[in-house]
């Protein structure tokens, strides 16, 4: 089973690279995940959403335009006309696929369901890699974090959020079975709330911290990962 909170007095705060090591190379790229992987990152983040014919692809934004400078929504391409792009122009967008046969459980995959997307098809790929034991599922959306659930209720699950209204999100992380809670990191403020999460039985992980003063605080305050666009920086700090 995958590690989502470090082990008291042994493990110091987790290092996730947000989208892969993007502060040095095109986000949610092989280059990045490359990268992570070679800086020793615990974990890599990632966006995954599905093409028009049912593919998962890793990619963040709804649209194409900012980083193919490609007109349209990713959702209505299919793989063929996708795998023809080119991230900032230097990098293809990968498949899900790809990142777990690169990464091999050498990290925790923590795979970000992006609004509106079809969980099977992610749970069949994942299935496939045999990466249950190394990936978390996440989403913004109750919904999908609900469908994880039921198609996959071995593999752990995050619930992600601004962090506004904590006693709502604690009981919504309780009916939904998710493992812990993925907060911007602005929403925690103190020990006293990271501590409030833990004796709810829910992990605490924080994003997306580029600022090394932010770092050091929360992992003073013991939050469970952090995610960071540097984990070069990160790792240093915590």
């Amino acid at each position: 089973m995958v590690a989502l909170a470090k082990e008291k007095g042994a493990v110091p705060t987790l290092v996730i690279a947000h989208r892969g090591a993007s502060a040095e190379k095109p986000e949610n790229t092989l280059a990045a995940f490359r990268r992570a992987l070679a800086l020793k990152a615990d974990g890599i983040e990632l966006d995954v959403q599905v093409t028009r014919d049912g593919v998962p692809v890793v990619f963040h934004d709804d649209t194409l335009r900012r980083l193919t400078r490609t007109p349209g929504r990713l959702v209505t391409k299919t793989w063929p006309e996708l795998k023809k792009l080119r991230v900032h122009g230097t990098a293809p967008i990968p498949r899900l696929a790809e990142v777990l046969a690169l990464v091999r459980g050498r990290a925790v995959v923590q795979i970000e369901l992006k609004r509106g997307a079809n969980v099977a098809p992610v749970v069949r790929v994942i299935r496939k890699a045999k990466a249950a034991k190394w990936v978390i599922l996440a989403s913004f959306e109750a919904q999908l974090v609900r469908d994880a659930q039921r198609l996959a209720p071995g593999i752990p699950r995050l619930l992600i959020a601004e962090g506004r209204g904590l006693p709502r999100l604690l009981r919504t992380r309780s009916a939904l079975g998710a493992a812990g809670l993925s907060l911007n990191y602005r929403a925690v403020h103190s020990r006293a709330l990271v501590e409030k999460i833990h004796r709810h039985g829910g992990t605490v992980w924080c994003w997306t911290v580029n600022a090394a003063p932010t770092m050091r605080r929360l992992a003073g305050w013991g939050v469970d990962a952090i995610l960071s666009d540097n984990p070069a920086l990160l790792r240093r700090m915590v």
